[in-house]
């Protein structure tokens, strides 16, 4: 479920949007892959047939057994990457956690807002947070990713009144600036400042011009 509604719901705009070889669109990838990697080997003693012909269709490996049922459950350090301490893990699922419920909230905003008739989809509204105390600093930290956690075009982000968890949260719900971008879908005022791509946004038209210029193997972050 975490991974259907939220994870790839949410990683959908950067392989779609992001250059080939942009190291955000690359890093995702590999979350891909390590996930793939973890689960198959976690689900194969479950569904011994499926999991086995998954084996063969994921990306070559040196020395991978024939069968996922003749290799081993991967270790902490082959998913994550690198050990952390329990401190930094419960650092960050206290922060996603947090990160979970806001966005729970702005969803059930947006909805009312599309039951409305005050927008048609998600991605034609912009989003005011006007935030307590407690959870304010968790968003600030990732206010530049807010967008793509909401799936909006544009977010706002205000301090409000100190209070416990999610209480004092107040979200509001407007008519994104801009116009729409063909290519990625999201509302932006920088849609038609360039000449070469008057049709595409901010974010669009760099990765047009690298693709053009058969330069799509230069790591960009967009």
């Amino acid at each position: 479920m975490d991974l259907s509604a939220f994870y790839f719901d949410i990683l959908k705009d950067r392989l779609y949007t992001f250059a080939p070889k942009s190291k955000a669109r690359r890093a995702a990838q590999t979350a891909l892959w390590v996930i793939g990697e973890t689960l198959v080997r976690l689900l194969a003693p479950v569904l011994s047939f499926t999991c086995d012909e998954v084996w063969q269709h994921l990306p070559a490996v040196p020395n991978r057994p024939e069968s996922v049922h003749l290799d081993k459950f991967w270790n902490r350090l082959q998913v994550a990457g690198k050990l952390f301490s329990v401190a930094e893990w419960q650092k960050s699922d206290n922060e996603w956690n947090k990160l979970h419920e806001v966005r729970s909230v702005v969803l059930k905003s947006l909805e009312e807002a599309r039951n409305n008739k005050q927008i048609g989809g998600n991605l034609e509204a912009q989003v005011k947070l006007i935030d307590s105390d407690s959870i304010y600093p968790v968003l600030e930290k990732h206010k530049d990713d807010l967008r793509y956690l909401f799936i909006v075009s544009q977010v706002a982000l205000e301090p409000g009144i100190s209070g416990n968890g999610t209480g004092n949260l107040a979200v509001e719900v407007s008519k994104a600036v801009g116009k729409k971008c063909e290519r990625c879908w999201n509302y932006s005022p920088h849609v038609g400042e360039d000449a070469k791509y008057p049709t595409v946004c901010e974010r669009c038209a760099p990765v047009l011009r690298q693709l053009e210029a058969g330069d799509a193997s230069s790591p960009s972050n967009s």
